[in-house]
């Protein structure tokens, strides 16, 4: 197919996103034509929006900056792009909080502000974002990489490498390491892009006093760009800096912190004239937030500590957010169909470092860094290591508190009466814990209330969780969390054979306690497609692990809803993407966005 025929296929078909995406994306699989490529073209139409703006992304990430894309296959990623962050919420820097106040004579205090997000979800306003960039400054042409490079260069659109080949093309061989380049940030909520290489260690390696030196200068470099910039006519200038040199590039993350922190706090001494008005420290990790944030509160004599305060009304600036507020206002039945993500919100987060170390010192030693690594392991040395770990973390959710994420939804549905059901794929219990009606929920992946036989030698080889947890607590080592006494490991009062927690983790898995419960999803899910009423299905937090569970059967019953069932999405990253199509029927729409911030917007009167 000829350029000019892409061009104009492209340019007819441009009605809706959807089938901008869709033959966006053809354009570019027919560019590069593989086998691969030729059966994805042939079944484009069957995969979801989510799929095609994954395929998108990679393509876009691995394409040389030559050829240069015709200007309307660059218009049509940017309306994409577009289309995206409309429906992300977005953070404003005078949203997020100070934590320290450098004095200047004559002018208001530089305020250093700390953050834990995605940097290019910075709201506009924003001067400058950095880029932990390679030499080559191209941008990583590794999909899979999950670096800041990758991440800055796919939502600021082709038009970021594009520049970034020109800078490169003008007489540069690489940009060194601890040098600095600004771009524009184009698709981007910010004005500019501050490209720095830091150093790159090798893993478990111990960086050189050079090493730390050229940390040091790219964080030097990216003030000097930034200073050079124009202020906004109210005259604030902000830069956001990122982690860099860590995380991918191993730079021990509590020394590349206190370099970050020094470097800063010595060049704005030495720089009173500066005209930048706001540094943010992004942090993307848990970890490094808690390292920033003690850092940030000591005392210097450059500058006054802030009281770390979270903002208590955030300005969420997010497109969707209105439409999902009125379609939950305007429902008379509600589904609120729950996944990982929402006990990860209510700080149940099983991709967590910190909540592992801190609820299971004695199983770091295994190699475990989350909770998600002991999913499916099989390797115990023992069963009393084996037990000792699962009434570790049963004893977690037994002792979980209440929340008040759940408690405001779970306060909300019940103004619904009878017309609201929770159906969640988490085995956590907390929606009965805080509250919820057992009657009036479904969990089709099991829960951690029961413990099975693991051979089902009979029916009815399953039992309450919670006797066994009090009998086991008080052999468990305090230290090592080893189960001391092997006793109270459990036993098939039947056949005598091994038990596990009753969760769909296997093909022994016992559904035999959550009959009830899935027959009373089929009768509901039966009175909402035949109810003449306004359902809207609230789903939180669901992912792509297993999306036969909840995430497509949420789809396919809008489908069959015949316009009375309507879909709010609400979840991080790609996992919020809902297809567009059904979002072009008014029947869907989603918010990318962390949810304990995201739901108490949406709930509350219009």
């Amino acid at each position: 197919m000829s350029e000019n025929m892409n061009q104009t296929s492209l340019t007819q078909k441009m009605a809706s996103p959807s089938k901008i995406l869709e033959e966006t994306l053809r354009y570019f699989l027919q560019e590069s034509p593989s086998p691969q490529s030729r059966h994805i073209v042939q079944h484009l139409d069957k995969y979801d929006s989510s799929l095609q703006l994954s395929y998108l992304q990679q393509l876009l990430c691995v394409r040389s900056p030559l050829p240069p894309l015709p200007d309307t296959i660059i218009q049509a990623v940017e309306t994409i792009i577009a289309h995206e962050y409309s429906h992300r919420v977005l953070t404003s820097i005078s949203d997020i909080p100070c934590v320290a106040a450098i004095p200047r004579h004559g002018k208001p205090s530089l305020e250093i502000r700390l953050w834990k997000g995605d940097i290019t979800a910075l709201a506009p306003g924003t001067t400058a974002i950095t880029n932990a960039a390679n030499s080559q400054m191209l941008g990583c042409f590794q999909p899979t990489h999950k670096c800041i490079d990758n991440v800055i260069h796919s939502w600021a659109g082709p038009r970021l490498r594009d520049e970034c080949f020109r800078v490169m093309s003008e007489g540069r061989n690489e940009l060194r390491v601890g040098d600095a380049v600004t771009t524009r940030a184009y698709c981007l909520p910010c004005e500019h892009v501050i490209h720095t290489v830091g150093p790159q260690l090798k893993r478990g390696s111990k960086p050189s006093e050079m090493e730390k030196q050229q940390l040091s200068q790219s964080y030097r470099s990216v003030l000097e760009e930034a200073d050079r910039l124009q202020p906004s006519n109210e005259g604030l200038k902000s830069v956001a800096l990122c982690c860099t040199s860590t995380g991918l590039f191993a730079f021990p993350a509590d020394l590349a912190a206190n370099i970050a922190v020094n470097s800063v706090a010595a060049w704005v001494a030495h720089h009173p004239e500066t005209t930048i008005t706001d540094i943010v420290f992004v942090t993307y990790t848990d970890v490094d937030f808690d390292i920033y944030h003690a850092l940030l509160g000591e005392s210097r004599p450059t500058w006054s500590v802030c009281p770390f305060q979270v903002t208590r009304n955030p300005s969420l600036l997010c497109t969707t957010m209105e439409t999902a507020r009125a379609w939950l206002a305007e429902a008379n039945t509600i589904i609120v169909s729950a996944g990982a993500g929402f006990s990860a919100a209510d700080g149940l987060d099983y991709t967590s470092t910190v909540l592992f170390k801190s609820k299971f010192p004695g199983f770091v030693q295994y190699g475990f860094e989350r909770l998600y690594d002991v999913f499916g392991f099989t390797d115990w040395p023992s069963e009393s290591e084996k037990w000792g770990y699962y009434f570790t973390h049963l004893a977690m959710i037994d002792a979980w508190p209440r929340s008040k994420l759940y408690n405001q939804l779970i306060a909300w549905l019940e103004t619904f009466g009878e017309n609201a059901h929770v159906r969640t794929s988490n085995a956590d219990g907390l929606f009965i814990a805080n509250g919820w009606d057992e009657e009036k929920m479904s969990t089709p992946q099991g829960r951690y209330a029961f413990l099975q036989c693991v051979t089902n030698c009979t029916p009815g080889s399953y039992w309450p969780s919670k006797p066994y947890l009090d009998a086991a607590l008080p052999h468990l080592d305090v230290t090592t969390q080893i189960l001391k006494d092997a006793s109270v490991i459990p036993r098939c009062r039947y056949c005598n054979g091994d038990m596990f927690i009753c969760v769909r983790a296997a093909d022994w898995f016992n559904e035999a306690p959550y009959i009830e419960g899935e027959a009373r999803w089929k009768h509901f899910r039966q009175r909402v497609l035949s109810n003449e009423g306004q359902t809207v299905l609230l789903e939180l937090g669901v992912g792509l692990n297993t999306p036969g569970v909840l995430k497509w059967p949420n789809e396919d019953l809008v489908r069959q809803g015949k316009g009375r069932v309507k879909l709010v999405r609400v979840a991080v990253g790609s996992h919020a993407v809902a297809p567009w199509d059904l979002e072009e029927e008014d029947l869907s729409t989603y918010i990318d966005g962390d949810i304990k911030v995201v739901l108490p917007a949406i709930l509350s009167p219009l």
